[in-house]
């Protein structure tokens, strides 16, 4: 043959080879020759050979035809993945019409969700075209949170403090939120947690102890953690670890004498050293006639934000008007804030939204502390000569 004839090999770009190598990873993970932490390991070796880009179209292909019982790993990987190109990319997605199937835009929202992301499914006008939006569809959108929740658990490990992991796992709350069967959406991951049995169950049933508003998810992750405890499985991340080591860090009231409202501020400081607040409104006008008007919680601050911007702040009043605020004990921020709880039982006024939702705190801080924060505050009252 002569040398002009001789059959060439053809050139394959190995990039066409991506979809297959990916399935093939997913293959040894089913089939238990890879853990978690062994597909992510094969998944970021195909990276590094083939490029981000290339791995991330066979990923996001793959939500398209992966079952449902199957995409919570996938979610998982592709959460692991986070960093702002790949956020970049999901959006990128999801925003295009008709790049993806409406069961691939759903799987792409958990995961930006898990990663940090605003996403409301709450308007899914945000995301989906009209045609799109048929009940049947959204009520899906449920079904893939709840395969998704270990992806949304991971993020927790990168947190730097409590008051993170607080403001984290409530956003996490609010997906139940529009869910008809909410509460029964974290029994349900509960379950799953305590079968799956790996330290990250075991960190996130502990988020769930200290952060969840329902006493039933608080009993149901506090047991399942004592079932992992019996197995030898135990929460591991220090920031977790941290949840409920909380200190008193001061308590601040406006004027009682003044006629028609009051400030009250309980702070405390959480493991990482964050101060975190809660703050209630007080209203003596009518019909709340002294009752709880309004509540919230803070962000996560330094000692010196906390005394700035919000003390100082709140000493400044609104407008010309002064309204003060005192240092007082936290015997007397309790006995207030119970007196108000009572108004708004009394007279059948509706507790904030806030209440519910950070009844964990609230029993922790203020209605219930520990006898010990009671009894080591030295604090000088200065509204010592207003009776309790």
């Amino acid at each position: 043959m002569s040398k002009s004839k001789k059959a060439r090999t053809p050139q394959i770009d190995p990039r066409v080879l991506t979809r297959p190598r990916l399935d093939a990873l997913f293959v040894r993970h089913e089939r238990a020759e890879l853990d978690d932490d062994g597909l992510y390991a094969g998944v970021q070796s195909l990276i590094a050979e083939l490029g981000e880009r290339p791995v991330l179209d066979a990923l996001v292909k793959r939500m398209e035809d992966t079952p449902e019982v199957e995409r919570g790993v996938l979610m998982m990987i592709v959460a692991r993945l986070k960093s702002s190109p790949v956020i970049e990319y999901l959006w990128r997605q999801v925003k295009t019409p008709r790049a993806l199937s409406l069961e691939a835009k759903l799987t792409a929202l958990a995961v930006l969700k898990g990663m940090g992301e605003d996403v409301d499914l709450s308007d899914p006008t945000r995301y989906f075209s009209p045609r799109e939006l048929k009940p049947s569809n959204i009520a899906s959108a449920e079904k893939l949170f709840r395969m998704g929740w270990r992806a949304l658990a991971r993020p927790l490990r990168e947190l730097r403090d409590a008051a993170e992991v607080e403001a984290y796992m409530h956003k996490i709350s609010q997906v139940s939120e529009n869910a008809a069967d909410g509460e029964d959406l974290f029994l349900g991951m509960v379950a799953e947690a305590e079968h799956n049995a790996t330290d990250l169950e075991a960190d996130f049933l502990l988020a769930l102890v200290h952060t969840s508003s329902s006493p039933e998810v608080q009993h149901a992750a506090g047991q399942a953690l004592e079932h992992l405890a019996e197995r030898g499985v135990r929460p591991v991340t220090p920031v977790i670890l941290g949840l409920g080591q909380d200190r008193f860090h001061a308590a601040y009231m406006s004027d009682p004498n003044h006629p028609w409202q009051q400030s009250v501020i309980v702070a405390w400081e959480r493991s990482g050293g964050a101060i975190q607040a809660l703050v209630f409104l007080l209203d003596f006008g009518m019909p709340w006639r002294g009752a709880i008007k309004d509540l919230f919680l803070t962000t996560g601050l330094t000692a010196a934000e906390f005394q700035r911007d919000l003390i100082e702040k709140q000493r400044r009043g609104f407008g010309e008007e002064e309204i003060g605020l005192y240092r007082v004990s936290l015997a007397r921020a309790q006995a207030t804030i119970a007196a108000a709880v009572e108004a708004n039982r009394r007279h059948h006024i509706p507790l904030p939204k806030d209440f519910t939702e950070f009844n964990h705190l609230l029993e922790r801080w203020v209605l219930h502390p520990p006898v010990s924060s009671i009894e080591s505050d030295t604090t000088q009252d200065e509204l010592g000569e207003f009776a309790m």
